[in-house]
């Protein structure tokens, strides 16, 4: 049970579920709430996917491929700034998602990217799940760690469904201003992943 507990609160402190559904509320205020509740059901089916994919597999395949974790830091920090700087430039705005030659044209592409990826799965979660599976010594602490993933998952996705409430008390403007403020945000945290990507390795060497 201590395993589950840590697994859990680890998880949730890194998918942030209340923060994500803020971050969903702005990529999906231009869609109707049918679109937004299917593409978020699909956004947290891929990312447990994802996360249970390197929970099992993650660590050999890293070792297989002579990727380090700090490496993998490095990339999704890269990953996650170019997402912030299409949100500061107005990728993600309504007016971007209904072009037809948009980044974002086919509107259910946004449940893969970015919010499955690296939203809810990116380099945190999935540095975590290698880490907790690592630390689980038989499959039935591997159960473990995969509930706890499950119920992190669910948090995140209720919080998403409920995000429609948030967007009809900000209003078409208050989303569009708070896409630009957690781009910003995104922005700084991709330098963060980076730059302890980089000083691990620096100590490393």
């Amino acid at each position: 049970m201590e395993l589950f507990l840590s697994s859990f609160v680890t998880l949730v402190v890194i998918i942030d579920p209340l923060g994500t559904a803020v971050v969903f509320a702005a990529l999906t205020h231009a869609l109707t709430p049918r679109e937004g509740r299917v593409i978020a059901r699909k956004a947290a089916l891929i990312a447990f996917c994802v996360l249970v994919f390197f929970g099992l597999l993650g660590g050999a395949l890293l070792r297989q491929l002579g990727i380090s974790l700090d490496a993998f830091r490095i990339a999704g920090g890269l990953l996650l700034f170019v997402i912030a700087f299409r949100m500061l430039m107005g990728d993600h705005d309504a007016s971007s998602l209904k072009q037809p030659g948009a980044l974002y044209a086919d509107r259910s592409h946004l449940a893969v990217f970015p919010i499955a990826i690296p939203f809810l799965s990116g380099p945190g979660g999935i540095t975590a799940m290698i880490l907790l599976a690592s630390q689980a010594r038989d499959w039935q602490g591997e159960a473990l760690v995969f509930a706890a993933l499950a119920c992190a998952m669910a948090a995140a996705l209720a919080c998403m469904l409920l995000s429609d409430r948030l967007k009809r008390v900000m209003g078409a403007s208050g989303m569009v201003i708070a896409a630009r403020l957690i781009g910003i945000l995104l922005a700084a945290m991709s330098i963060q992943f980076i730059i302890d990507g980089v000083r691990s390795v620096m100590r490393a060497g």
